[in-house]
């Protein structure tokens, strides 16, 4: 197969041999009966087609460069780390993901650990790991399904940098 066009020539042959049979058994049929069957024929091989289209779900493809999340973390558990992140910090992707422009798109570009916070991150999500499971009793998980004691809003409130007050 290359580039997954073999299926859709397949498909294509298959519907257009379909269609030939059914074209030709309608025209001795009766005239009322005809449009009906067509119709049918015609939306049966676009449901056909649309159904041999669809890509499976093992092509989808998995997350690049996870060193603390686990790779097989499920797209809501990644969305609900990130969106945490966001909430917890003030921030958006763009703090730990930097953007690559494409003509006028912007991409976000999720793999590289180019910025300094992205590897902040991680250390500070080993540190979260390691302090709930010591002083809490609560192992986290890879896929951050469990929530600790202690997570990122204890110390940052909502700033990307926590913030304590001054000793007086």
């Amino acid at each position: 197969m290359v580039n997954g066009h073999a299926g859709s020539q397949l498909t294509l042959s298959l519907e257009c041999l379909i269609l030939e049979l059914f074209t030709k058994e309608l025209i001795s049929m009766h005239a009322p009966f005809k449009k009906i069957n067509v119709l049918l024929v015609i939306s049966g091989l676009t449901l056909l087609g649309i159904l041999a289209a669809k890509p499976s779900e093992k092509e989808k493809p998995a997350y690049k460069n996870l060193k603390v999340l686990s790779k097989k973390i499920s797209d809501a558990d990644m969305d609900f780390v990130m969106e945490g992140f966001g909430t917890q910090l003030g921030v958006n992707c763009l703090f730990c993901h930097p953007g690559r422009k494409n003509g006028f798109e912007l991409r976000i570009d999720y793999v590289t650990d180019e910025l300094q916070n992205k590897r902040i991150a991680r250390d500070m999500l080993r540190m979260t790991m390691k302090l709930n499971k010591k002083y809490f009793n609560t192992p986290i998980t890879r896929t951050m399904t469990t929530r600790g004691v202690i997570w990122c809003k204890t110390c940052h409130r909502g700033n990307p940098v926590p913030i304590f007050p001054l000793s007086k």
